[in-house]
């Protein structure tokens, strides 16, 4: 937990180096204002990883020691471990008394310094972590298709509805669309609240939330981005992007003659163009020639006013935005 340099020299003591025999006053000060700048801003670092070993780092620089993160055990968590380390530090040094070498007092000096702000640090993070999780736990327990992004758009968590509807990053399908497009949406939603907090002009209010829909596979999913404060460092929005979806009912023939003004020949035609059909196998199915098919697809195409055959299906299916 606190093993000193010294004590890889202990059988050697005249050949051991110590940070405090060779940096100078100020050199020493410069070192423990920047371990304090780092221990006192947990949340100037994306996540509580990057602080530790920023944190760790810094009590190893100050202190001549080599500190670092304790092994954890059965009974307790990570954050666990790190407190009954740093409490472990305070007890060592308190140990020293003043009769011991300058260089163990200086130490012990710089450690009585910095185990506060590391603790302060820490019950940071752990509050943190809590908000978070009372946060993912709530979202576990409602019907409602939940995705929660931090403030960089990145994917925190997925409550089961949303992982059932959406299936998990990597897999295809409808659900793929919608990640992508709730992705989109947690971007820009995050894009916009860090320039408005480094704009004064810029009312946060005017990008707190956004609506998109994505029509996939005969449904309509209607998405909201909501910006979401609380659970991130330094009171950062996070972003929530919430799903519903509905049904879309196909179009039916009497739907696509009073819509569309096509004939039932054309609506033969548009079911078969649906299907994936070329116009050799059109001609074949119909019983006419390769041009009189290929007149038929283009005029369908042109009374739906779509620009290419594949987007005939999508029109069929009443998914054309």
């Amino acid at each position: 937990m606190f093993a000193t340099r010294d004590d890889v020299y202990r059988d050697h003591p005249s050949t051991a180096p110590t940070r405090y025999e060779t940096l100078s006053a100020a050199q020493s000060l410069a070192t423990l204002e920047r371990a304090l700048h780092t221990l006192l801003t947990p949340f100037e670092y994306p996540d509580a990883a990057a602080w530790l070993d920023a944190a760790w780092t810094a009590m190893s620089e100050v202190t001549g020691a080599d500190v670092r993160m304790p092994m954890v055990r059965a009974d307790e968590s990570g954050w666990d471990a790190i407190e009954r380390s740093l409490d472990g530090m305070m007890k060592s040094v308190g140990r020293v008394d003043a009769d011991a070498a300058p260089q163990e007092t200086q130490r012990a000096a710089m450690v009585r310094v910095l185990v506060p702000p590391f603790k302060a640090g820490v019950s940071e993070w752990r509050r943190l972590a809590a908000r978070r999780a009372e946060l993912a736990a709530l979202l576990d327990a409602i019907p409602e298709a939940v995705l929660m992004y931090d403030g960089s758009g990145g994917l925190v968590h997925a409550n089961p509805r949303a992982a059932e509807l959406f299936g998990m990053p990597g897999s295809s399908g409808p659900g793929a669309q919608v990640r992508t497009e709730a992705q989109r949406i947690a971007w820009a939603l995050a894009a916009a609240a860090q320039r408005a907090e480094k704009s004064s002009s810029t009312s946060r209010s005017n990008v707190t939330e956004t609506h998109r829909e994505v029509r996939a596979e005969g449904r309509v999913y209607r998405l909201r981005g909501t910006l979401a404060s609380g659970w991130m460092p330094g009171n950062e929005a996070g972003v929530l992007v919430t799903a519903a979806f509905e049904m879309v009912n196909p179009l039916t023939d009497i739907e696509l003659r009073s819509r569309y003004g096509l004939s039932a020949r054309e609506i033969e035609v548009a079911r078969l163009v649906a299907a994936g059909l070329s116009n050799n196998e059109v001609a074949e199915k119909l019983g006419v020639s390769y041009f009189t098919a290929r007149n038929h697809v283009e005029r369908l195409l042109a009374k739906l006013g779509v620009g290419n055959r594949s987007r005939v299906g999508a029109v069929l299916r009443n998914e054309a935005a």
